[in-house]
């Protein structure tokens, strides 16, 4: 079940209510626990969060865990684990995540995998979560760098959706989560091409964002349902995340991490100039490319590399899931609602993409 709308505390209160009745004479757990996670920026507001909508939940039926990247490792599920164990959860237990993508994804991983699975809801207060992480049953952790490759398909049973979490965000978060919006417009083409061209709304203006954030899921939604293991078309949604990985990978290796969507947004304007390589209409994929180009040059910092960091970028796209053996398998946009998936791509094709971005300053 997804819920986006505004009365967010009513929502959650009567769904956690209805839990509870609907399993009160459940033999394996009569009284199921409720945990808890949250990061360490949004552990006040997880606070209260609970305080006005359930009350009375315990300290030790709360964790907070690094904000980031840094909680989707082994470590800090490990420590996930332990938490839940030596607080007696159990197969009837539920794990409600509150927080951004990075959260989400561990905290799915961690309660589909704990005990073989017990059941998770996300409570996702990021942009970036609410319009991809934390939609479409996507759990996971990094190994190392390598982004996202110890992971599991598993829904949520229900997801929580309110704009109102926008406006303690910072810019830079908006912006990270502005970038899937710019790929979903991408996938759709039509009014929501149009829209992710126009300057962002204020993130108080809550009618505006409600009406984002749902042609967002739906979009996501639809396709997740037809294709919910990445068989087929669901690999669409990696527009963008193969170089876009590669470049959050490399500058994770420099020490220097940039947000994901910064990286998801130059890595849909570096595949868009890809795809001309590959396009039997080139003329119109290149206005396309210099369409996102643009859009990206306004929003977003350049991402620094040199010629000789290409190679170590490579590594990166070469070990990305979707590739076949050697072959390297792009998702790919040749115009605003015209997009495939499993295209293979020459390495020389990639290099050079990535060499033009060096020649040129940003």
């Amino acid at each position: 079940m997804i819920w986006c709308g505004l009365d967010i505390a009513t929502e959650f209160s009567e769904a956690l209510s209805s839990r509870f009745d609907s399993t009160s004479n459940n033999t394996i757990a009569p009284k199921p626990d409720v945990f808890f996670l949250c990061s360490h920026s949004t552990h006040s507001l997880c606070l209260s969060f609970i305080d006005d909508c359930v009350g009375g939940i315990p300290e030790s039926n709360i964790l907070t865990i690094p904000d980031g990247e840094e909680a989707k490792s082994l470590i800090i599920c490990e420590s996930i684990f332990n938490w839940l164990q030596s607080n007696n959860a159990q197969r009837g237990s539920l794990l409600i995540n509150i927080g951004g993508g990075a959260l989400c994804d561990v905290g799915g991983f961690c309660a589909s995998t704990y005990l073989r699975g017990i059941e998770f809801w996300n409570i996702p207060t990021t942009l970036l979560a609410m319009v991809d992480a934390s939609v479409g049953g996507k759990t996971g952790i990094n190994l190392g760098h390598y982004k996202n490759y110890i992971g599991t398909f598993t829904q949520a049973s229900h997801i929580f959706i309110t704009p109102h979490w926008l406006k303690t965000l910072p810019q830079t978060e908006i912006l990270s989560g502005w970038a899937e919006v710019i790929k979903h417009g991408i996938l759709l083409g039509g009014k929501a091409w149009q829209q992710v061209q126009q300057p962002m709304p204020n993130t108080n203006d809550y009618q505006a964002w409600l009406s984002i954030l749902q042609w967002n899921i739906k979009i996501k939604s639809r396709i997740v349902s037809e294709d919910f293991e990445e068989k087929g078309q669901r690999k669409l949604l990696n527009l963008g995340h193969t170089i876009g990985h590669a470049l959050e990978s490399f500058s994770l290796d420099q020490g220097k991490a940039i947000p994901h969507g910064f990286a998801v947004a130059w890595g849909l304007a570096l595949e868009s100039a890809l795809a001309i390589s590959v396009s039997t209409e080139q003329e119109t994929s290149q206005d396309f490319h210099q369409c996102i180009k643009e859009i990206v040059q306004n929003l977003y910092p350049p991402i620094h590399f040199t010629q000789s960091d290409i190679p170590a970028l490579m590594n990166y796209i070469r070990a990305d899931k979707k590739n076949n053996n050697d072959t390297l398998l792009f998702s790919m946009a040749f115009t605003p609602g015209d997009c495939r998936f499993n295209i293979p791509v020459a390495p020389e094709s990639i290099i050079k993409v990535l060499n033009d971005y060096v020649g040129h300053p940003h």
